[in-house]
């Protein structure tokens, strides 16, 4: 069996077997939050009032839109949209006249699409969630691909009710509430660091030889990384297939934040593009740190908020 049979063998092996299914906790915040409540029926009055508009008392059976945009996600500046559409029942064991009894507690139901991406505007990911709350996680696209999971709500700031006369273009200047949502995800698949015969498939960044004890990595010195499952890129390249390899093609970088942590420590990301003529296979170039420490360093690789499972490499 030649290396690069027993490289690729590993490698699968190490996708189906090795990773760890865990729950991934994104924390998203939210601002500029409106609800536009459908209380006209006649469409020449839809969102044509550019000023805050009083709607109509809520009632069962009141539909409603809820905008919103992404701000941050686990701390750190990102951009998105979230869109809900709902109806409201006010469901209730004892409900007031005009609401509707039921054995749960419940405002009522709707379906959410959030759109997470890069500080810079490119697509990361797509999560679908809905029904009753707290919101069951339907299905993801890009990063969050087969997603499943949950969420939470906690207000910061109530949303703004207003009708659907109002124009929608005005949100931002008119304002709205805050939020932050709790997401636990647990992803169809994870970042990772492909395995090869030798241990984890970080080379030296000089002539591309395996990370190794007797080889060992050192500080300040430039690694490459082969990952896998790091999401979209720019340009899109279609799910399953391979990356581009002629010279005269844009590089294929990916969308989503891309850290790797040395020991716990942030390192300095160089590159982390496709890698030409394979599909679903990521070069990560990064500098470890000055001050790692000589020994057995535990190197993780996290892209779309996602972390994969540490791996070892020999650092002198």
């Amino acid at each position: 069996m030649s290396w690069k049979v027993a490289f690729l063998f590993v490698a699968c092996m190490n996708t189906l077997l090795s990773q760890t299914q865990r729950v991934v906790v994104l924390e998203v915040e939210v601002e500029n939050s409106v609800v536009y409540r459908f209380d006209v029926f006649d469409a020449s009055k839809l969102a044509v009032n550019p000023n805050p508009a009083t709607p109509l008392p809520d009632t069962a059976f009141r539909e409603g839109l809820t905008i919103d945009d992404v701000v941050m996600v686990n701390g750190r500046p990102a951009k998105g949209l979230h869109f809900l559409r709902g109806t409201n029942m006010y469901f209730n064991p004892a409900p007031q006249p005009g609401f509707a009894i039921a054995d749960a507690s419940q405002g009522g139901a709707g379906t959410c699409n959030w759109e997470f991406l890069s500080r810079d505007g490119r697509f990361v990911g797509r999560l679908v969630d809905g029904g009753f709350f707290p919101h069951s996680i339907l299905g993801g696209a890009g990063a969050f691909f087969g997603a499943r999971g949950e969420h939470s709500f906690t207000p910061i700031r109530p949303q703004r009710i207003t009708s659907v006369v109002e124009d929608p273009a005005r949100r931002r200047i008119l304002g709205g509430g805050a939020y932050r949502v709790t997401f636990s995800v647990v992803p169809m698949f994870y970042p990772e660091v492909e395995l090869s015969p030798q241990g984890p498939a970080i080379f030296h960044g000089d002539d591309f030889t395996l990370v190794t004890p007797a080889r060992p990595a050192r500080p300040n010195e430039q690694l490459i990384v082969r990952a896998r499952n790091l999401g979209p890129t720019s340009p899109d390249i279609p799910r399953g297939q391979p990356f581009p390899t002629s010279s005269g093609t844009p590089r294929a970088e990916v969308n989503a934040d891309v850290e790797v942590t040395v020991n716990g420590e942030s390192a300095d990301v160089i590159n982390k593009i496709g890698w030409p003529g394979e599909s679903n296979v990521y070069r990560v170039d990064f500098r470890v740190p000055g001050g790692t420490a000589a020994g057995m360093a535990t190197i993780q690789v996290t892209a779309a908020w996602i972390p994969s499972d540490e791996v070892k490499i020999p650092v002198k």
